[in-house]
């Protein structure tokens, strides 16, 4: 996505669209049905600077790590914040900047939401039974009961 800075008033310019994914050259291995990516943009122009803030969203299916069914997922990167140089009026290219921001929202292992009983709610598993002794929980409490006991000298 390419931007002119002379388009930019002394307002700003607020810029809402979407763009094709196929543009990105996203790695999406076995997610299906994303093909766009939406975006919410303002830009403020003071001299040769210009910021860009606003929001990245998509939507798509994505396996579970836990069950391996496909699960719909949402993308969602609120907080897309850069601010460029423009001293030669010269077109702004978003394209690196929006898929280095995607890349990093994207799910390293997306699973389905469990219910109280530790069932999956696609395939009916169950993957952790209440009040089972959870390795993680002892862990994590024998690390801070460790920490707890260091003394430091100022």
């Amino acid at each position: 996505m390419k931007i002119d800075p002379r388009q930019i008033t002394e307002e700003g310019l607020e810029l809402t669209g979407s763009v094709p994914l196929a543009d990105y050259d996203i790695p999406i291995g076995e997610i299906r049905g994303w093909d766009k990516i939406h975006y919410h943009l303002q830009l403020q122009k003071v001299g040769q600077e210009v910021t860009i803030t606003g929001s990245l969203h998509s939507t798509f299916e994505t396996p579970c790590a836990r069950c391996l069914d496909f699960i719909p997922w949402e993308l969602k990167v609120n907080d897309f914040c850069q601010i460029l140089a423009a001293p030669d009026e010269a077109p702004l290219d978003l394209t690196p900047l929006f898929r280095e921001d995607i890349i990093l929202a994207l799910p390293l292992a997306a699973r389905c939401e469990l219910d109280g009983a530790g069932r999956c709610p696609r395939s009916g598993k169950v993957y952790t039974l209440p009040n089972q002794d959870d390795f993680a929980e002892k862990r994590r409490a024998t690390v801070w009961r460790d920490l707890d006991q260091l003394k430091t000298e100022n």
